[in-house]
């Protein structure tokens, strides 16, 4: 029986640090991590994590919305550690020990029914609020939408880096297909479209 822990940040930027210490704090004997959106649970740690579980291990993880931060998708996740008969213990959530399974398992998918519940209501209000911040900057006139990661003025590191990257394996016909272009570099076809459609704009300009 392992214990299993799992960490998630939101994206590549973030620091694991303070999930990874208490992953060696409760000495686990498995750690998976992604650096990944909870908007979404097509990711590979948790996909590893849930094809490594077995009957009788434990999953931990600091809080709830480091499996998800959508209801659904929670629901639908602690569901399957149920059906492979692992244990969920959240960080944040108090633990309950009454001396009866029955009543401590009813009582901590209470608390995860109302935590996920909080989880995405908050995502939806940050999004409403959001979208009327963008709303009241597009009445002022100055809003620019959103700036793209993948461009050689990004305030990301890596995003210049993956967009001067594509750049030269672009203009020098060597990267196979589109396809594996957008594979090799970690982007979707819709944001290589838009990197390439910047390319061929920056070079028609140099000719």
């Amino acid at each position: 029986m392992a214990l299993v822990f799992y960490a998630r940040v939101s994206s590549k930027g973030q620091n694991l640090s303070r999930q990874l210490a208490r992953a060696k704090e409760v000495k686990a004997d498995k750690v998976f991590t992604d650096k990944l959106s909870g908007k979404n649970v097509d990711r590979q740690g948790l996909r590893d994590m849930l094809d490594y579980l077995r009957e009788g291990d434990t999953v931990e993880i600091v809080s709830l919305d480091r499996l998800s931060r959508d209801y659904n998708d929670i629901h639908n996740l602690v569901q399957q550690l149920k059906n492979k008969g692992v244990q969920l213990i959240v960080d944040d959530l108090p633990q309950t020990n009454t001396g009866n399974k029955l009543v401590d398992q009813f009582m901590l998918d209470m608390m995860i029914s109302l935590m996920g519940f909080v989880a995405q209501n908050e995502r939806e209000k940050i999004k409403e609020r959001q979208r009327q911040g963008i709303e009241q900057a597009k009445k002022r006139g100055v809003y620019k939408g959103r700036p793209s990661k993948y461009t050689p003025e990004s305030n990301s590191p890596e995003g210049r880096l993956v967009y001067e990257n594509i750049k030269n394996h672009y203009l020098k016909g060597d990267y196979g297909s589109k396809v594996q272009l957008a594979k090799d570099n970690g982007v979707s076809r819709q944001q290589l479209y838009r990197i390439l459609k910047r390319i061929d704009k920056e070079n028609n300009h140099l000719n």
